[in-house]
């Protein structure tokens, strides 16, 4: 059995701090759902990261280049030992590594007062694959292969079978969007017509974690409340996230003391955050890679030596220098700096408008397409990154025309593949390359956004997904995979953003979580 040391201490520490803080949050937008399986995005990540709660989690250490501040025990080295007990409190590994035994903690009580049982993950995994939304490529990946793969044992032992041995089910089940739902509460609101209740799921809170949902106003604000009867009780009684669109008006708004927190800030404005003492910018590695998909659905995109040629003709530097002010580093091809496999002299494209120009030749646009790159309002560097590229591109004869979209809107068309280019920053939650890569670039990986299809990319990845293999093995077989993705061209990788936030100097325990979320249950203020 894997049992969880340090949870005592961190019982003790949540249960002594002060309860009485209430914490308000200026933030970009309100979330457009709750429903973690069907919405993506950084309007929701602190909603669906604290509104519920996991089997296991990623173990949190200090962070080293923040006092006062946690990151994640994520070296890809130490991968068997980052994964800790949380709503299980631990778990018995059998049948040459393919059965899972996971006993659940007693007496962790629902938002909605429903005692976490082994009922909750069977559902929980049954609505998983049923609406096939995110978590479905968490069971590919883990091979499991089946809702029946997923047994209860009694009200409190659950158990998961899976089709091959690997390290891939323990990694995943820490995983941001690996939430368990309270299956009575949810299933008190299914109908015959929508069975999973995704409609009331959209703007309810069916969760077990530290905080609980109070208030959701769309377009105004989000309120949180402390789940006092949580296993780990949050420091503080209430959050409030106050929706403020404008960068300029967040920031104002902690310059003045009206929010304590400022999420999603514009370099400039982050800039100025690090020039006051009574402000203080939290700055973490994070693992998102500022990029483009290419849909190949969208001709010309179905030609590799297009998308080749605007990989050449993305000004990196120029970008780095201009948009992210020095709180971006390059990126290198589809792997983060976070994941086993990195390697920082793998530099697949660098800025080169004449090979663009050459290569556009070859596949007969001499004089240039016309194309659309896409962008949410929830992200503040999508106007100025789109204005490099579009100026960029016009230098190889393409115009670049740029559209905003409303969250909700951006997150179906990005889901649904339904414009020809996207600017996001999102990346992989997982150290692991095989989810890194197969996450995004496996063909029928249900976050395969750019509809990229490669029959020598998907053998690639279940070769160095086989699970004889050791851990140093599994990642040198990726490394391969990722040549294979990157001279497909099908993204523009192009920068490494870190997590920031920003916040009033007298806020403490600033964090960063895989998903680029903060967890708020360890923060503190004092007012």
């Amino acid at each position: 059995m894997v049992a969880a040391p340090f949870v005592g201490s961190l019982l003790g520490a949540c249960g002594s701090a002060a309860r009485s803080n209430q914490l308000v949050v200026a933030a970009a937008t309100t979330p457009p759902s709750l429903d973690w399986e069907l919405v993506f995005g950084k309007e929701v990540y602190d909603h669906v990261f604290n509104l519920n709660d996991r089997l296991t989690r990623w173990k949190q250490i200090p962070a080293p280049d923040e006092e006062g501040g946690f990151d994640l025990a994520w070296q890809a080295e130490n991968f068997q030992e980052i994964t800790v007990p949380r709503m299980a409190e631990g778990w018995e590994v059998t049948n040459g590594g393919r059965t899972y035994t996971f006993s659940l903690r007693k007496d962790w009580p629902s938002h909605a007062g429903n005692e976490f049982t082994a009922a909750d993950v069977k559902w929980t995994f049954e609505r998983s694959f049923a609406v096939h939304g995110i978590t479905s490529f968490y069971n590919t990946l883990a091979t499991i292969e089946r809702p029946e793969d997923v047994k209860v044992l009694d009200r409190y032992t659950v158990r998961i079978e899976l089709a091959e041995p690997g390290p891939d089910l323990l990694l995943t089940m820490s995983e941001f969007w690996r939430a368990m739902v309270d299956s009575k509460l949810a299933k008190s609101h299914a109908t015959s017509s929508d069975p999973w209740a995704k409609r009331w799921m959209k703007n309810h809170d069916v969760g077990f974690g530290p905080f609980k949902l109070v208030g959701l106003s769309p377009g105004r604000e989000v309120v949180w409340e402390a789940h006092k009867e949580h296993p780990f009780p949050p420091r503080l009684d209430q959050i409030t996230f106050k929706e403020m669109p404008e960068s300029s008006e967040r920031l104002a708004a902690l310059m003045g003391g009206d929010v304590q927190v400022a999420e999603y800030l514009l370099p400039t404005d982050m800039q100025r955050v690090q020039n006051r003492d009574d402000l203080r910018l939290w700055n973490f590695q994070g693992y998102v890679i500022a990029s483009s998909p290419m849909n190949s659905k969208y001709p010309p995109f179905d030609d590799v030596r297009v998308r080749r040629a605007l990989s050449y003709a993305t000004p990196y530097q120029e970008i780095l220098e201009k948009v992210f002010r020095g709180f971006a580093g390059p990126a290198h091809g589809p792997i983060s700096d976070h994941a086993a496999g990195f390697d920082p002299y793998f530099r697949p494209y660098s800025y080169d408008p004449k090979r663009a120009r050459e290569l556009l030749r070859e596949a007969g646009h001499a004089n240039g397409f016309k194309t659309t790159l896409a962008y949410s309002t929830a992200e503040p560097l999508g106007e100025p990154v789109g204005a490099l590229l579009r100026s960029a591109f016009k230098d190889i004869g393409v115009t670049l025309e740029l559209e905003a979209l409303p969250a909700s809107v951006y997150t179906d068309a990005l889901f649904n593949g339904k414009r020809p280019m996207f600017y996001q920053t999102f990346g992989a939650d997982s150290p692991d390359p095989a989810y890194a890569l197969g996450v995004f670039y496996q063909s029928k990986s249900s976050n395969n956004w750019g509809g990229y299809k490669s029959a020598e990319a998907d053998a690639c990845l279940a070769k160095a997904g086989r699970p004889q293999l050791t851990w140093d093995q599994r990642v040198e077989e990726h490394e391969r995979c990722a040549e294979i993705i990157a001279n497909d061209a099908p993204w523009l990788w192009i920068a490494q953003p870190g997590f920031q936030v920003s916040t009033r100097s007298n806020v403490t325990g600033i964090n960063w979580y895989a998903g680029e979320a903060v967890d708020w249950s360890r923060v503190s203020y004092t007012s």
